[in-house]
């Protein structure tokens, strides 16, 4: 098992990552996730890695495909069935 830091363990914390990145917990769990963030390195870094991981796939979904690949991708396509 994890450790915790105050109420809140680091279990409890993986529960909470995702809302809090959607900045959608109550105040009281937030306030619980960014003390367990403040002081446990290992979930410190996995927010890190999921805020990043966010801000990269929404980067990548706004760049266009570029003509070639979508060319690439419609001839790869299977006649259906």
């Amino acid at each position: 098992m994890m450790g915790g830091f105050g109420d809140c363990t680091c279990e409890h914390c993986e529960e909470l990552m995702q809302p809090y990145l959607d900045r959608v917990l109550t105040p009281v769990e937030q306030t619980e996730a960014e003390a367990h963030l403040a002081g446990c390195t290992y979930c410190s870094r996995r927010y890190t890695f999921e805020a990043e991981l966010r801000v990269y796939v929404k980067n990548a979904c706004r760049e266009e495909m570029p003509p070639e690949l979508k060319a690439k991708l419609v001839a790869l396509k299977l006649p259906e069935a």
